[in-house]
């Protein structure tokens, strides 16, 4: 017990509680999310806070937000706030760098796509257009906004309902199912680190 150190979250700085999580709580799959706002302006936005939590219906849900240095909110949460629909892409080895460099706080308007040089390709039935080099793509509708708080580091979960499922046939398996090991998943880790899923890194336990 002596090499436990243990912490009262709410007697440390935002930053410090928000180092703890993302280095502890890792690693997190990334929700490559584009938008578009009232105007039609597009942007591609990565978020580790992002998962998958219900079947029927489809739904994923991430949370852009506010951020901690000065309380400021997201274009992504802006744009799903007011046009209500998002297109999450999947994150793989191939495009890591590209998703990366859409990190970088652009001002209102400029397009990620352009800057990062991925393609935007027109989804069917949203208005968001969806990443071409994304090997998994989901059209969503925005169902609904649940604000965490209204200060810097408070989660804005974005709950969005999958209406539209786009497969890169590259990665499907001899019986059409998606091949795990083609993928090349990448997930977020604390700080500047990242992992990649590989062949090498994944192993299997049957069901017990």
């Amino acid at each position: 017990m002596n090499n436990i150190k243990s912490i009262d979250p709410s007697e440390l700085e935002t930053k410090e509680v928000h180092k703890i999580l993302l280095s502890s709580i890792a690693p997190r799959p990334i929700a490559f999310a584009s938008t578009i706002d009232a105007k039609g302006s597009v942007n591609l936005s990565p978020f580790s806070y992002f998962n998958v939590f219900s079947s029927n219906p489809p739904i994923l849900i991430f949370s852009p937000s506010r951020r901690v240095r000065d309380n400021t909110t997201k274009h992504t949460l802006e744009n799903a706030k007011e046009t209500k629909e998002v297109v999450i892409n999947i994150v793989n080895h191939s495009i890591v760098e590209q998703m990366s460099k859409s990190s970088r706080e652009y001002d209102k308007g400029v397009n990620e796509f352009i800057e990062t040089g991925l393609t935007q390709v027109q989804s069917l039935k949203v208005k968001p257009p969806r990443v071409l080099e994304s090997p998994i793509s989901f059209e969503c509708i925005v169902n609904n906004i649940v604000s965490l708080g209204d200060s810097g580091g408070a989660g804005q979960l974005v709950i969005a309902k999958v209406v539209q499922i786009h497969i890169n046939k590259d990665y499907l398996d001899s019986e059409g199912n998606i091949d795990s090991e083609k993928l090349d998943l990448v997930a977020r880790m604390g700080g500047d680190w990242y992992t990649r899923v590989n062949k090498d890194s994944m192993f299997k336990i049957p069901k017990p």
